[in-house]
């Protein structure tokens, strides 16, 4: 009986801490009520202006930027001095990929065109360069993001930077694009055996072989992969 007491007696304390709790609620929100509702109002003020960005500026400079980078790309894939220079610079009627990357910053495509930018510079000679452009291409388009870590591997690589080089092929093997990723494999299986790391060389080779077997056959790699065991074994 005293414990049905006890039990009763606990259960009309909780139910009148709950009101408690509920008035003290009540009585904050109608001491407040003006702030709280010019806070939410505020928030859906700017909810709303963000969204009226997109649509109405965001969007039609995506599509701006998207048109503008058709031709110089077109006079990238050209490949001679004069047109690559154009693809930079622009023409005077068409803008380049250095006025795109600037133009439009908020876009998709200002970053495409750091990549091409840097692609482009990389064709003239001018490394420097090609590693800045390459290095502002943010990770928003996987399959180019990979290739762009690769390509910036090499240039640490002709520098003699060999652990910056493995840094950015091992980011870059990470993609899955059957062209790309082998051959940054094989890479970076190359830069460990210069390291006599032989255990991770095999790792990279016998990946080509059982995520890209085509490849690994054309790349002749079975034969990196009985150099690798046989200094593992040594």
């Amino acid at each position: 009986m005293a414990n049905t007491e006890n039990l009763g007696s606990k259960k009309v304390e909780q139910t009148q801490e709950n009101e408690n709790i509920v008035t003290k609620i009540l009585a904050f929100f109608n001491k407040y009520q003006n702030i709280i509702y010019g806070v939410i109002i505020g928030v859906l003020v700017i909810v709303l202006a963000i969204l009226a960005f997109n649509r109405f500026y965001v969007q039609k400079k995506n599509a701006e930027a998207a048109a503008q980078i058709q031709q110089p790309i077109h006079w990238l894939t050209q490949g001679d001095t004069a047109s690559l220079k154009k693809a930079l610079e622009g023409d005077g009627e068409n803008d380049g990929f250095l006025d795109i990357a600037s133009g439009y910053k908020i876009t998709k495509t200002s970053n495409t065109a750091n990549y091409y930018a840097g692609l482009t510079y990389l064709k003239l000679g001018q490394k420097d360069e090609a590693m800045e452009y390459l290095k502002k291409f943010k990770k928003k388009e996987d399959i180019l993001w990979y290739a762009c870590q690769a390509t910036i591997g090499d240039l640490y690589d002709e520098q003699g930077d060999e652990s910056n080089a493995i840094s950015y092929y091992e980011k870059a093997v990470k993609g899955k694009d059957p062209f790309f990723t082998p051959i940054a494999l094989f890479k970076l299986g190359q830069m460990y055996e210069r390291k006599g790391d032989w255990k991770k060389a095999l790792d990279a080779y016998e990946t080509i072989e059982k995520d890209f077997y085509t490849e690994y056959n054309k790349m002749s790699v079975a034969q990196y992969v009985e150099r690798a065991k046989a200094n593992i074994s040594k």
